[in-house]
């Protein structure tokens, strides 16, 4: 409810108004220092690997390179992104496992072919944001270390150790959680996004005639002209655009309003102004060392400029990191991973969060990859390739979500016409990185490949165990009928858990089956949570009288809110004559039995299923149960 003022007052509304422009002012900020930090790093290897894909900084290269570098970033970042696919969102949130919801590619409705190849796609986009997310950090914090040796080559030696423990320090810090520290890498990637237009603007001034390679007909004659040569470069040139895929995956951390504004009026202008200042460098014929991006900076500036790449590559990694983060989080809740923690860190955000063991397993993995390729060069040809499909298959997504669509207008015919382009765009794309495969694009293809595994095998154990199917009250009229009007057989009351869309717990049916165990009385309760912070304390409980002796709360929580279970449901349990301190909390433990290994064409994929499900939380731990009240009725289920 919102209260009006007294008298007619109008200073509130401007009160509000004013709020409201802070918030996004410090949304824009945030989405500096989050969403661009991956796309804005990009000045500091995308043109040197662009024109040693062309075979040298021949004028003609040059022009031909910036042309395409420009339109990539129009077409896919600007037009595709911000301005198409940023429209549709599942509840705020972005992603390909948002489009994925919207699909309802989360429900099981039997094996349709398109249903099967949807979520094909869906998984393998998703798993490959996964292998870009170890990719990412280590390729940007080793391109701005690499000044060290702009610097003085006597400094080469320390590129490694000190890119490794910045890794190391960005991963812990995420402990922090992702809005705290888009606040504070917000006014540092504001400074980065200034050298680069500050730096390309100079270069600039002295080659104006640069700018000509805005045209489009430069990208277009140069590719027509070299086509032996025009995979590679079209490869090279995508690595401007990786990141534009966090634009969507960040989504609903920041809001369109505060990610279009920072693209258009800070990191757009700020990116293709340094790219034509590298190549008006390239065109005047300077000298320039190993990296044109340094080869902008002189004399006293180069140090300061070696120091504020190496934030804004930690900052870059953070934006794959926060994706990382919401994507995982979707996973849980749309039943393609096992349940694990998660931490909110804000109760007006929802999406500012952090999956503990996620983001140390990527940690791990990105420094692995930074000691065993040791140089930005070597890892350029395993970069790209998994940004390249996971964007394909968001717009895959995206047009069958278009299709499924209602109406016959010209705005849905066109809608689709204009997606099917993009698409091709992107397959353009995929088909320019294959060629990356044997220079190292396995690896990320080959995380993506063991994430796509897990999520297959979490998924069809899933479906065994029959977890996934909503119950009906159909199992609860089967479950009194069972019982009868028989008496109890202890006098003590019992809370059973319900899982989601479950009527009776399994571990009630089975001690009534297997063992005759009946309580005095007996309680099923179930807990959902909301997409708000809090739930109110009057809206909170929910409390049926099924018959006498059995009744079901269901339990209402927002995001934020600790599930103390005993706790929430202390009054209601008095009100049902029941004692809290001496009830008794039951949990299922259902514990999956798979078949020998390669006894089944599926044997690996339940053996997998099973390390996870006993990997995964236990509702327990979750919930806060009474360890000393507390029965785990554990069941083998073969599957």
């Amino acid at each position: 409810m919102i209260d009006t003022p007294i008298g007619g007052s109008k200073t509130a509304p401007v009160s509000r108004l004013g709020q409201h422009s802070s918030r996004q002012m410090t949304l824009t900020l945030g989405a500096l220092g989050v969403v661009f930090g991956d796309i804005g790093t990009s000045p500091l290897y995308a043109f040197k690997v662009a024109i040693d894909a062309a075979g040298g900084p021949t004028p003609e290269a040059v022009f031909g390179v910036l042309s395409l570098i420009v339109w990539a970033l129009v077409l896919v970042v600007t037009a595709k992104y911000l301005f198409w696919i940023l429209r549709v969102d599942n509840a705020g949130e972005g992603g390909i496992l948002a489009l994925a919801a919207l699909l309802r590619l989360d429900r099981p409705r039997g094996l349709k072919p398109h249903t099967v190849v949807l979520l094909a796609i869906a998984l393998a986009g998703g798993a490959l944001l996964f292998g870009d997310a170890v990719l990412t950090p280590a390729i940007s914090v080793l391109s701005a270390v690499e000044g060290l040796g702009e610097i003085t080559t006597s400094l080469d030696h320390l590129i490694v150790p000190v890119a490794l423990a910045i890794i190391v320090g960005l991963f812990a810090a995420q402990l922090l959680g992702a809005g705290r520290i888009g606040k504070a890498f917000g006014p540092v990637m504001l400074v980065w996004f200034a050298m680069l237009a500050i730096s390309g603007g100079i270069q600039i001034v002295k080659v104006p005639a640069v700018l000509e390679a805005v045209s489009p007909h430069y990208a277009l004659f140069y590719l027509v002209g070299h086509p032996a040569t025009a995979a590679a470069i079209c490869g090279a040139v995508f690595l401007a655009v990786t990141g534009g895929e966090a634009l969507y995956a960040d989504l609903g951390q920041f809001g369109r309003q505060a990610i279009t504004r920072a693209w258009v009026f800070v990191a757009f202008p700020a990116l293709i102004i340094n790219y034509f200042g590298q190549g008006a460098l390239v065109l005047s014929g300077t000298a320039v060392g190993e990296s044109t991006f340094y080869g902008l900076f002189g004399g006293a500036v180069l140090p300061f400029a070696v120091v504020l790449a190496t934030l804004a590559s930690i900052i870059a990694s953070q934006a794959v990191i926060t994706g990382i983060a919401s994507l995982a989080s979707q996973s849980m809740r749309l039943d393609f991973l096992p349940s694990m923690r998660i931490r909110y860190f804000s109760a007006t955000n929802p999406h500012d969060l952090l999956a503990p063991g996620v983001n140390t397993l990527v940690g791990v993995c990105t420094a692995i990859v930074v000691l065993s390729f040791g140089s930005s060069d070597a890892l350029s040809n395993a970069y790209g390739i998994a940004v390249a499909g996971a964007m394909a298959s968001t717009t895959a997504l995206y047009l069958a979500y278009r299709l499924q669509q209602k109406g016959r207008g010209v705005w849905r015919v066109v809608s689709i016409a204009v997606t099917v382009l993009f698409l091709l765009l992107d397959v353009a794309f995929v088909a320019a990185n294959l060629g990356k495969i044997e220079g190292g694009g396995l690896l990320p293809i080959g995380l993506a490949a063991a994430v796509v595994f897990l999520a297959v095998s979490w998924r069809f154990g899933q479906m065994r165990m029959g977890t996934l199917q909503e119950g009906d009250e159909q199992d609860l009229r089967d479950y009194i009928k069972a019982c009868g009007n028989r008496p109890p057989t202890t006098q003590r009351a019992a809370v059973f858990l319900v899982r989601r869309g479950a009527s009776v717990p399994r571990a009630l049916a089975e001690l009534n089956e297997l063992t005759e165990t009946r309580f005095a009385k007996t309680i099923l309760v179930s807990v959902r949570t909301w997409a708000i912070p809090r739930v109110s304390q009057d809206e909170r409980i929910q409390r049926t009288q099924i018959r006498p002796g059995l009744s079901r709360i269901v339990v209402s929580v927002g995001y934020m809110q600790r599930i103390n279970l005993p706790s929430l449901i202390a009054a209601e349990l008095q009100g049902l004559g029941v004692d809290p301190d001496e009830s008794v909390y039951i949990a299922g433990l259902e514990r999956p039995v798979p078949p020998p290994l390669f006894a089944k064409p599926e044997g690996l994929f339940l053996a997998a299923y099973a390390v996870m499900a006993r990997l995964a939380l236990r509702p327990p731990d979750r919930f806060m149960l009474p360890p000393s009240r507390t029965l785990e009725v554990g069941m083998p289920r073969y599957l």
